[in-house]
């Protein structure tokens, strides 16, 4: 009984603690929340980014900019977990209001193309990708795949070729080793 009364009392004390930060830190404000979130995603720090945006999302008193870039983190959050019909309807507001980013431009072409909108997406991604500005490996390897798709075999090698020179959200071996044999698959044509 005295164990699970300790128990009891630690979880207690622990879960204070995390409520005011971690052990002994200052709680964040929004801004270094949201400064932290995006790092994290650009860390590939997802589930620490997913956690921010959450509680970001709930967060009362914040200004435009900072809706913005709470907006742009769940969204980007979304791509990632495959949330792509939410992510998609967040980068299509943020587009409408500034269509010049290229890179809202680049993650909404990944979220149509997640939603089923392929010719979409293949439009906006051969764009960007005629001006040199896709920054992420995950979207070439899309345009690559829409390519092929569309009979366009040299396209589709270039940018797969492009897609392992970028960094890629969730890289592993397995999509390594996909776009490689994509690649090998091309070049016998």
């Amino acid at each position: 009984m005295r164990i699970a009364g300790v128990f009891l009392a630690t979880m207690l004390v622990g879960g204070a603690a995390d409520a005011k930060g971690r052990l002994g830190e200052k709680p964040m404000t929004a801004e270094e929340a949201i400064a932290d979130a995006e790092q994290a995603l650009e860390q590939g720090r997802v589930g620490d980014a997913i956690d921010h945006g959450e509680k970001l999302q709930k967060t009362r008193g914040l200004n435009k900019e900072q809706l913005k870039r709470v907006d742009l983190i769940l969204a980007r959050c979304g791509l990632v977990t495959g949330k792509y019909d939410s992510a998609q309807k967040i980068f299509a507001k943020l587009h409408k209001a500034q269509p010049e980013d290229v890179r809202v431009s680049e993650w909404l072409a990944r979220a149509l193309e997640g939603v089923g909108k392929s010719d979409e997406a293949f439009s906006l991604l051969s764009e960007l990708a005629s001006k040199d500005a896709l920054a992420d490996g995950d979207s070439y390897w899309s345009l690559a795949q829409l390519e092929k798709q569309k009979g366009q075999s040299k396209e589709a090698l270039k940018h797969a070729e492009l897609a392992l020179q970028k960094p890629i959200v969730l890289q592993s071996d397995e999509l390594d080793h996909e776009i490689h044999k994509f690649i090998d698959e091309l070049k016998k044509k």
